[in-house]
């Protein structure tokens, strides 16, 4: 009884997530401003250039909680001491965390790095589905989404806290705490990034949330998008003050 209640409160929360949903022409504009932007605002990172799915995969776990640009000056002295899946998997834990200190709370990124290098080891290479890559140490949705994007392709959007913030911002709120099981948030990020070059549809994104859409004091005024910003347009009276 209660796995079915569950059920009927998710379907529920689906409709009217779905409902909710901007038309093609809202997603078109919000897509194509950003794509203008983009051209010149992009950033680039060692890891943006990179097919290979060590350097990538190891980039998105720093990322999770250190800023980009100190992941991009850190991350050649990680590659050099440790190049690839064997030589972090033959490493010990303790060798791992005295090179990835800087980075700040090592010891638990330092055990997660060892686990995944031996389970990918012991694979013989990253799994090429969702359920198997969710399925190793240290990759959850968004990593699983990321490696799926620039590996093999596909279109999944990056959805993290930074790209939650600029699609709230301009479409509206989520339904749900957890961005993860939002049916509002994952729908709505899906459908814009449902384009041929997935990948810059989603730097995109995450390089305007990092550069004009901030958490703190974003610079609304120079925002592409604050004509049709819904944010933008409850905050402006305070704006122009």
């Amino acid at each position: 009884m209660k796995k079915k209640r569950t059920n009927l409160i998710s379907n529920t929360r689906r409709h009217k997530a779905l409902d909710r949903l901007p038309d093609k022409s809202e997603i078109a504009w919000f897509r194509q401003t950003l794509q203008s932007w983009f051209k010149v605002g992009r950033r680039d990172f060692p890891w943006r250039s990179s097919s290979d799915p060590y350097i990538i995969c190891i980039a998105e776990l720093f990322l999770q909680q250190t800023s980009a640009n100190k992941v991009a000056d850190f991350i050649g002295a990680f590659t050099d001491r440790f190049p690839d899946w064997d030589a972090l998997a033959k490493a010990t834990p303790a060798q791992i965390e005295g090179v990835i200190f800087p980075l700040g709370i090592y010891r638990r990124r330092a055990e997660t790095i060892h686990s995944l290098a031996n389970a990918v080891v012991k694979l013989d290479g990253l799994p090429r589905t969702r359920r198997g890559l969710e399925k190793l140490p240290g990759i959850g949705q968004y990593i699983a989404n990321v490696l799926l994007v620039v590996l093999q392709r596909k279109r999944m959007p990056f959805l993290d806290i930074n790209m939650s913030r600029v699609l709230e911002r301009f479409f509206g709120p989520r339904e749900m705490a957890d961005i993860r099981y939002d049916p509002y948030l994952q729908v709505l990020a899906r459908k814009i990034v449902n384009v041929r070059d997935a990948l810059s549809a989603n730097w995109m994104i995450l390089d305007f949330a990092a550069l004009v859409c901030t958490k703190r004091r974003p610079r609304c005024l120079d925002c592409p998008l604050f004509e049709r910003c819904r944010e933008a347009q409850k905050t402006m009276p305070k704006l122009s003050l």
